[in-house]
């Protein structure tokens, strides 16, 4: 596969402003797409946050194959992370994510207390690649009234911090993509849940790698939900036929509309409709 290469400049911007606010930060929250917990990670990031403490939040779980969210959970502690699996939208992740962070931040609280120095609230960066969920996670972490601060002892007036239901802090940061792809299937897995611009990749290869997909891991899924016997069909362009004759994506003369069928079936892959998938096996990653 030819390399795909981007690196815009708003994304080397925010790269930097992590770099820079990373010594006032006691934690970083790491938000994954729980559809695809490994290619959502940016390798680049645990370059920059080397060894402060982190949380992986495996986001967006309500839209992937529960079974494997927890398969990528066991995997991702047996390396000595800790994790949790969020429902933006409308769970209640508070809890979890606050008790962890105590525990990890156990020692800097006892070592400041120590020193004599005043409680003061922990302070949290949130990061992760475009299109995961970081502003949903932040306002169900910091609740209906949310409160913004950036005049806190200590921290440049710049930097605006997000007050939660408790004594923490958030801090967010534009997602951040890393330069290059060099692996054709982390390529697609974020083309495919719509985490990379769609001019990135060609749609219509887009769309041919979540079919065949479907027909591998999930089969029955578009049975299901374009009412055909798509398991029994090798070639997914024949499979586009049929969901363009199903759905009415035609063209004058009766030909199938391509382009209307690949944005249909993309649509519905990505918002649930072909119901709840993960891209990534834990135990083959």
């Amino acid at each position: 596969m030819k390399q795909i290469q981007w690196f815009p400049g708003h994304m080397a911007k925010a790269r930097r402003q992590i770099e820079e606010k990373l010594p006032i930060i006691d934690i970083v929250f790491e938000l994954l797409d729980a559809r695809i917990p490994e290619s959502s990670r940016n390798p680049l990031l645990g370059e920059i946050i080397k060894n402060k403490p982190r949380i992986l939040i495996l986001n967006k779980a309500d839209l992937a194959d529960e079974k494997e969210t927890k398969k990528w959970i066991d995997k991702y502690e047996s390396q000595g992370f800790e994790c949790v699996s969020s429902n933006s939208l409308t769970g209640n992740v508070y809890q979890d994510v606050y008790k962890k962070t105590q525990f990890l931040l156990k020692g800097l609280k006892e070592k400041e207390a120590s020193k004599g120095m005043q409680d003061r609230p922990f302070r949290a960066m949130v990061i992760g690649i475009p299109n995961v969920g970081k502003s949903q996670f932040i306002n169900n972490m910091a609740g209906k009234n949310k409160v913004k601060t950036g005049n806190i002892p200590g921290i440049t007036k710049s930097q605006t911090f997000i007050k939660t239901k408790g004594d923490l802090l958030l801090l967010d940061n534009p997602g951040v993509l890393w330069p290059k792809f060099d692996d054709e299937r982390t390529a697609f897995n974020l083309a495919v849940i719509g985490s990379i611009k769609d001019d990135i990749l060609p749609l219509d290869e887009v769309a041919i790698y979540g079919i065949n997909f479907l027909k591998r891991h999930y089969p029955g899924r578009m049975d299901e939900r374009y009412g055909s016997q798509f398991s029994e069909m090798e070639n997914p362009i024949r499979i586009m036929d049929e969901i363009g004759e199903r759905r009415g994506c035609k063209l004058s003369g009766g030909l199938i509309d391509y382009d209307r069928v690949i944005t249909l079936f993309l649509y519905d892959l990505r918002n649930s409709k072909l119901g709840r998938i993960t891209f990534e096996n834990a135990e083959d990653v």
